[in-house]
């Protein structure tokens, strides 16, 4: 899979079917919207997803109720496990924020992409003020002929909207296994282990330190996890208990992400991990004495 950070893109890229959208999390209703551009390809032209970096709410400081379910390097690994041709990823800046949304079908995707067929989700808006929608683009469409166009859906699971505003929602509750029901894949984190305090070692607990709050505003509190340790051979995962929160008991202020890995006991500072939410145990709490806290972490 190509990737291009330009509207530039070479000529054998014209007349692509493009899947358009955020793509925040590669839900599974984003896959069906993939998954239709692929069913939608002519003969010869390739497919493609366009999308934005930043992402338009974090563009807009809207962070109070938002957080990234995928940053770009996680969006961009599971896009290549779809077998689409490439991957265009361009700024969401202010001239792009201010560009109507007849001039961003015109401007972009005719002049610049020369789009054969765009395929987006039934609640995409775009351009100034958010004034595009698929009605817009479909009469266009029809109108012009410059291109055809397709709409996938709401998709529904249990009766509840394929959502990343319901993912989030779940997440923030600790309901981790209902998030990733929806995902249709385990929710996954992958940052750099730090060092930390050293508190938990202090109480026969190594753990890994992982900063993750600048993308993650799960619920503060204990998980069973599966982890990857990137570039390592000796075994391809373990798995391990977690806490996400601010350590109450030892009155710490930033989030931070601690793991005890079972059977581990490499030096791993420094290197990439993948830690794999499998199940919310407990919420976080605040403890008497470090010793309850050590008891608790053994029931954990």
């Amino acid at each position: 899979m190509r990737l291009f950070r330009s509207l530039n893109i070479p000529s054998d890229f014209f007349g692509s079917t493009l899947a358009i959208g955020n793509f925040d999390g590669l839900h599974l209703g984003h896959c069906q919207v993939i998954e239709l551009a692929k069913k939608e390809k002519k003969h010869k032209n390739k497919i493609g997803v366009l999308t934005f970096e930043p992402h338009p709410k974090c563009f807009f400081k809207k962070k109070q109720n938002f957080f990234r379910l995928t940053p770009f390097r996680i969006k961009f690994n599971l896009l290549k496990k779809k077998k689409i041709d490439f991957m265009l990823n361009i700024k969401f800046d202010e001239c792009l924020s201010n560009l109507s949304a007849q001039n961003f079908l015109e401007q972009i995707l005719i002049k610049k992409l020369r789009v054969k067929h765009i395929i987006t989700g039934f609640d995409f808006v775009f351009g100034n003020k958010q004034t595009g929608n698929t009605d817009l683009i479909r009469k266009y469409s029809e109108k012009t002929g410059k291109f055809e166009f397709s709409v996938v859906p709401e998709l529904k699971k249990n009766n509840s909207e394929v959502s990343s505003s319901l993912i989030r929602s779940f997440l923030r509750a600790g309901f981790v296994t209902k998030a990733s029901y929806l995902l249709g894949r385990d929710w996954t984190v992958v940052s750099r282990v730090v060092s930390g305090d050293k508190k938990a070692r202090e109480i026969g607990f190594k753990t890994a330190n992982l900063k993750i709050n600048e993308y993650c505003n799960l619920m503060h509190g204990v998980y069973f996890v599966k982890v990857k340790i990137l570039n390592y051979k000796k075994k391809s995962f373990f798995f391990g208990i977690a806490n996400y929160g601010i350590k109450p008991t030892f009155s710490n202020k930033s989030p931070l992400l601690e793991i005890h890995i079972f059977d581990f006991n490499d030096f791993i500072y420094g290197q990439k991990i993948e830690v794999v939410f499998l199940q919310f145990i407990r919420e976080e709490k605040k403890f008497e004495s470090v010793e309850k806290l050590k008891d608790q972490i053994i029931k954990d």
